[in-house]
C-alpha cells in the first residue's frame, strides 16, 4: 500500500473562451493489466460493477457437536412482571419488536421432552442471544442465572431433565430497564441508550442440544501467514462422573471447492477429569500452501467474488469408544498492527469504510421496531423482491468500502458469516458506549458486566476471518467514569481471548488520543473521532508516532444532507491524502438507507434527526448518482487525484456540487502549469500502476492541450 506523486507541465494556448483558460485531467489507471475506468471529476478508479451475485453465499460458517437438536422457535408462554399471562414468539425479535413496549422483566415458558440419545449424554439449553439477564428454571428449580448482552446464554440442565422425560421450562428475562444502578444507569451494555427499539428479551436463536458426555465443545483456529503455520485450541467438556481418556483427531478440506494438498494434522491424547473441561492445543503445523490458500478481501472490487475458507473436521475418541464431531470454518489469514501501519497477510492495509448503526434501522416499523439484524430482510438472506445482506455487503464493496465497524449493537452470527463469504472486513465492536454516561463502569456489578461482555462477544466470534480487529469501547473519554485501568482490564479480557488481532478504542470529540499511557501494547491504538468538530468539513488529521493515524467518526451530524454526504468523498480523500490509514465517515444510513436493500428515506428516524437523503423510494439506480460515484472514486484502491484541485471545492455547497466553479483555478493565456498527481495504490498483490493523463481545455470533453503515461 503506498501512495507516490506524478507531475505534468505544459504551456497552455488560447481556448476558445478568451485568454483564460482552466483544465480538466482525465486519467487512467491501470493495476496489473486491468485497465480501471476512471469517472469524471473524481480522478479515481471504481472499478468493475457487475451486478451483485448473492446466489452461493450459504451464511453457515460451522456446525456443532450435537448428537440431537430441537428448535424451540415458535409460541412461548409470556408474563410481563405485574401483568396478566399471555403469549409470544421466540425469538421474534424480542418483546419490544412484538409491542410489549414498556415491559423491563418478563417470564418465558414452554414444555419440552428431552431427546434419548441412547448413550451416556449432556443436555443444555442454547440461547442464541438474551438481553440481558436469564435465570432459567426447570420444573421450578432454578438451574442457573447468566448476564448477557447480544451474545449466547447456554446452560446446562442434564442433572434436572433426563433422557427421555417431560418438563417445563421457564426464564424470567431482566430487560436494560430492570438493571439499573442506583444512579441510574445500566448495569449492562445496553448498546444504544438513546433508541427506544434495542432488542429487549430472548431475540436470538432457541434451541434444545444433546451431546454425548464428553465432547468438543470449541475450537479456535489460529493461522499465521509470517510463519506459514497453523494451530487450533480445541476444548473437550466432560460431564461425566468419572475421568476420560480423549484422542483427538482432525482433517481440513476446501469450503470453495478449490482443491488444495492440506497438510496431515497431528493426533493428541488427553485425560480429562470427571465435570470438568481441557483445552488441548494441536500444532503449530507447517502450511506450505501459496497465498491462493490465504483468505483476502474484495479489493479491488470484482463481482460475484468469494474468498477462499477452509473447513477443520474434529473428531474426538474416549477410551470407552464414545466419540464427539465438530466441524469449523475459518480463513488462513494473519491481522497486525506493525508501528504506524495495519497489515493484512504481511500487506499493508489501509481502511476505509463506515460505521454501521444498527439501532438505527431497530427504528423501522418491519411488523414492529426493534431488532433489525435478525428480523428487517435487508440483513437476512436474500427474499422475492430483496437481495438481503449479501446485496448490501455488495453495496458496500462497489462502494469502494473495504472496512465496516459494525457498531453498538454487535452484528448477527449470519451477517459476520457472510462477510467471511464475500471479503469484507469487520471491526467487531462490543455494546459498551461512554456517549451519554448511560452505562455503570465502577460499581462492582456493572464493571463485571462490561468486561464479561467484552470477552464473551471475542468468544463467539474470534473464529470468523473477516474480523480484523476487535474495538473495545465506544467514546469512552465522554462517560465520566472512563479510567486506564477499566481499559485495561476490557482489553484483556479480548485479547486474552483471542490474541491474534489488533484492538482499538474509539475516544469521543476532543481528539485525545493519548489518554492511556500505560497501554503500550503492540496491537493496541486509540482512534479519534471529530477531529475537525462535529458536522464540519475539515482536513484534519492526529498523528501519533509508532501508532496509526486515522479518524474513527467525521461529518456527522451533517451525513443527512448533500452537503455533508459530498464530505464523505472529499474530506475522505484529503485525509487519505495525508497518509491516514483508518477512515469512516460517520455514517452511511443517514445519506443512503437503502445500502441496506429495501429501505425507504420514510421509514426511520437517525439518531441526528431528520431522514436519510437517499433511500429504495427515490433513488432506484443509486449508481448512476453523481454523489455515489464521487463516493466510489474517493475510497478506490487505486486512484490518481490532483489534491489541491479536489481540496478547493472540498466544502462543496449545499446541493453537494463538486466541482465549486469558484474554486477552479484558470490560468493566463501561454502560462506554463505544472500539476502533481497523487497516485494511490491500496491493492493487496499488484505494487505497478500505469497511469496515463489527458489535460483539456475548460471541460473535461474540451480540447485536449497535453498527455502523457508512465508507470
Amino acid at each position: 500500500m503506498h501512495r507516490t506523486n506524478a507531475h505534468w507541465g505544459g504551456r497552455l494556448s488560447a481556448s476558445a473562451r478568451g485568454l483564460a483558460a482552466t483544465v480538466a485531467l482525465g486519467l487512467t489507471l491501470t493495476l496489473g493489466g486491468l485497465t480501471l475506468a476512471t469517472p469524471r471529476p473524481a480522478l479515481a478508479a471504481p472499478g468493475a460493477m457487475g451486478a451483485v451475485a448473492a446466489a452461493g453465499v450459504d451464511g453457515v460458517a460451522a456446525g456443532n457437536a450435537a448428537i440431537a437438536s430441537v428448535d424451540l422457535s415458535g409460541t412461548w408462554g409470556f408474563t410481563p412482571a405485574g401483568r396478566a399471562a399471555t403469549t409470544i414468539a421466540v425469538p421474534g425479535g424480542g418483546w419490544y419488536k412484538q409491542g410489549f413496549t414498556t415491559v423491563n422483566e418478563a417470564v418465558y415458558s414452554r414444555s419440552i421432552t428431552v431427546p434419548e440419545s441412547g448413550q451416556p449424554q449432556s443436555t443444555w439449553i442454547e440461547f442464541g442471544a438474551v438481553n440481558h439477564q436469564a435465570t432459567l428454571s426447570v420444573d421450578g428449580r432454578v438451574v442457573a442465572t447468566q448476564t448477557t448482552a447480544f451474545t449466547p446464554s447456554n446452560f446446562d440442565i442434564s442433572a434436572y431433565a433426563a433422557p427421555g422425560t417431560t418438563h417445563t421450562i421457564t426464564v424470567n428475562v431482566k430487560g436494560r430497564g430492570a438493571l439499573k444502578a442506583s444512579n441510574g444507569r445500566y448495569l449492562v451494555p445496553d448498546a444504544a441508550t438513546w433508541s427506544e427499539a434495542v432488542p429487549q428479551g430472548i431475540f436470538g436463536s432457541a434451541f434444545l442440544r444433546v451431546y454425548p458426555a464428553v465432547y468438543v465443545s470449541d475450537t479456535f483456529v489460529r493461522t499465521s501467514v509470517a510463519n506459514k503455520t497453523l494451530t487450533y485450541d480445541v476444548t473437550v467438556r466432560n460431564t461425566s462422573g468419572s475421568s476420560r481418556s480423549v484422542t483427538l483427531t482432525g482433517s481440513l478440506s476446501s469450503r470453495n471447492g478449490t482443491a488444495f494438498s492440506y497438510p496431515e494434522l497431528p493426533s493428541r491424547t488427553v485425560t480429562v477429569a470427571a465435570r470438568s473441561t481441557a483445552v488441548v492445543t494441536v500444532g503449530p503445523v507447517a502450511w506450505n500452501l501459496d497465498s491462493t490458500s490465504y483468505w483476502w478481501p474484495n479489493v479491488p472490487y470484482r463481482s460475484g467474488y468469494r474468498a477462499q475458507l477452509h473447513g477443520l473436521a474434529v473428531h474426538a475418541v474416549t477410551d470407552d469408544g464414545r466419540t464427539s464431531d465438530a466441524e469449523y470454518r475459518f480463513g488462513f489469514r494473519e491481522a497486525t498492527q506493525n508501528g504506524d501501519y495495519y497489515y493484512l497477510n504481511g500487506v499493508r492495509v489501509n481502511f476505509r469504510g463506515d460505521n454501521l448503526q444498527g439501532a438505527d434501522y431497530d427504528r423501522i416499523n418491519n411488523g414492529g421496531k426493534g431488532d433489525a439484524y435478525h428480523t428487517l430482510p435487508g440483513f437476512l438472506p436474500p427474499s422475492s423482491g430483496n437481495g438481503g445482506w449479501p446485496q448490501a455487503v455488495d453495496n458496500y464493496q462497489r462502494l469502494n468500502y473495504n472496512v465496516v465497524r459494525i457498531h453498538q449493537e454487535p452484528g448477527s452470527p449470519y451477517m459476520l458469516d457472510v462477510a467471511d463469504e464475500m471479503g469484507l472486513m469487520i471491526i467487531d465492536e462490543v455494546a459498551i458506549r461512554g456517549s451519554q454516561s448511560s452505562q455503570e463502569w465502577k460499581e462492582s456489578v456493572g464493571h463485571d458486566n462490561m468486561v464479561n461482555h467484552a470477552r464473551a462477544l471475542v468468544l463467539r466470534d474470534r473464529n470468523h476471518p473477516a474480523i480484523i480487529r476487535w474495538s473495545q469501547n465506544n467514546e469512552p473519554n465522554q462517560s465520566g467514569q472512563d479510567s486506564e485501568q477499566f481499559e485495561k482490564e476490557l482489553y484483556a479480557a479480548m485479547n486474552g481471548a483471542d490474541g491474534t488481532r489488533p484492538i482499538i478504542v474509539e475516544v469521543g470529540v476532543g481528539g485525545n488520543v493519548s489518554l492511556y499511557p500505560g497501554m503500550t501494547y503492540a496491537n493496541f491504538a486509540v482512534i479519534p473521532h471529530y477531529v475537525d468538530g462535529f458536522g464540519r468539513y475539515g482536513e484534519g488529521l492526529i498523528t501519533v508516532n509508532g501508532r496509526p493515524d486515522g479518524e474513527g467518526e467525521y461529518i456527522w451530524p451533517a451525513c443527512n444532507n448533500k452537503q455533508g454526504f459530498e464530505w464523505f468523498a472529499t474530506a475522505t480523500l484529503a485525509k487519505r491524502g495525508k497518509g491516514a490509514t483508518d477512515l469512516r465517515p460517520y455514517t452511511l444510513l443517514s445519506a443512503w438507507a437503502s445500502v441496506v436493500p429495501g429501505v425507504r428515506t420514510t421509514d426511520f428516524t437517525p439518531e441526528e434527526g431528520g431522514h436519510p437523503i437517499y433511500g429504495v423510494d427515490n433513488l432506484p439506480d443509486p449508481w448512476s448518482n453523481p454523489q455515489i460515484q464521487r463516493v466510489q472514486a474517493a475510497f478506490n484502491p487505486v486512484a490518481a487525484v490532483d489534491l489541491p484541485y479536489w481540496s478547493a471545492s472540498g466544502n462543496s455547497d449545499s446541493n453537494g456540487t463538486f466541482p465549486l466553479p469558484q474554486a477552479v483555478p484558470s490560468y493566463a493565456r501561454n502560462a506554463t502549469v505544472t500539476r502533481t498527481i497523487t497516485v494511490f495504490n491500496d491493492d493487496f498483490t499488484d505494487t505497478s500502476v500505469g497511469f496515463t493523463w489527458t489535460a483539456r481545455l475548460d471541460s473535461p470533453t474540451g480540447a485536449v492541450v497535453a498527455s502523457g503515461n508512465t508507470t
